[in-house]
């Protein structure tokens, strides 16, 4: 049997494999993303194979051509991917949209995304630790559940707050409130994985990449780094998601092997079962990328 970590870097590779192909050097990808150029760059940055260098290099040309003027540019979605790159010392110097900038949007994952924004920037200061330990008190509950709206429930975007949360302990690993907020975001998710690994299924995003990445890429850090976790929960969701690969590599948006959506659909003229308007595949397929070749390279 495969380790588990070898299993989050092959499927991760044959991911990028998929997007490689699929990503037309002039057109850029078959439905157009909002950020996913960015995070396809930081996915594709994390090695040097053929495979990866030339999604790069297609990845950072389209994602020049972008309208970074529009009013609903994701500003805080391409600053994280270009901030993650820079920290890793794979951005070039210089670089057209190197430096902070925002969108404003106000669901508490992006105000999370913001402050991760300001600390890669070095633009993170005493108000804004106050903000995100405030932030933390009102928005997490008792439970450990973190909303992304008051009284409203996500597990999608609960692991997408971890994901955030994972990143700033990463930057301040001595933050000990942080910490121990992170680690009952933590166990509050694993409370909700069933016995087949089903773990994103209730509130916005039900069985959605975008919160089984953010989810993996969480409780693997947490592992690593924090605590020590339950190496069979881990497998078994991990396994789930690996499961519903496809054979060319692709993964469906949302996750289910009962009526599972078709290859390449849009939300525009397919309308897929449990999509919403701002979903497409090749913003969430690159998350998703980064999300387990990371997991897959944590000790």
């Amino acid at each position: 049997m495969l380790n588990r970590k070898i299993k989050l870097s092959q499927s991760a590779k044959r991911l990028v494999c998929y997007l490689n192909i699929k990503f037309n050097k002039e057109f850029g990808y078959p439905d157009q993303p909002s950020w996913g150029y960015a995070f396809s760059y930081l996915l594709a940055k994390q090695s040097d194979s053929v495979e990866f260098n030339e999604l790069a290099e297609k990845a950072v040309m389209h994602l020049k051509r972008q309208d970074n003027n529009h009013p609903n540019y994701s500003w805080e979605f391409v600053v994280f991917a270009l901030q993650k790159l820079k920290k890793q010392n794979r951005l070039n110097k210089g670089f057209f949209l190197d430096g902070y900038h925002e969108k404003g949007t106000r669901m508490f994952n992006w105000f999370l995304l913001r402050n991760i924004n300001k600390i890669f920037c070095g633009q993170f200061s005493i108000f804004d630790k106050f903000k995100l330990h405030i932030g933390l008190f009102f928005f997490q509950n008792k439970d450990g559940l973190i909303l992304d709206e008051f009284k409203t429930r996500s597990l999608q975007y609960h692991a997408f707050c971890l994901f955030i949360l994972a990143h700033i302990i990463e930057q301040h690993p001595e933050n000990k409130t942080l910490k121990k907020r992170f680690l009952e975001g933590v166990k509050c998710a694993i409370s909700y994985i069933l016995k087949d690994g089903t773990a994103i299924y209730i509130g916005r995003g039900q069985e959605q990449i975008f919160g089984y990445g953010s989810l993996i890429y969480a409780l693997e850090f947490c592992h690593s780094h924090i605590e020590k976790l339950d190496e069979n929960i881990l497998n078994k969701l991990v396994d789930k998601v690996i499961s519903l690969q496809r054979e060319d590599g692709s993964y469906p948006l949302v996750l289910r092997s009962r009526q599972p959506e078709d290859n390449d659909v849009c939300f525009k003229s397919d309308h897929p079962d449990g999509w919403y308007g701002y979903n497409t595949l090749y913003d969430y397929q690159p998350f998703l990328g980064y999300c387990l070749f990371m997991a897959g390279t944590f000790k």
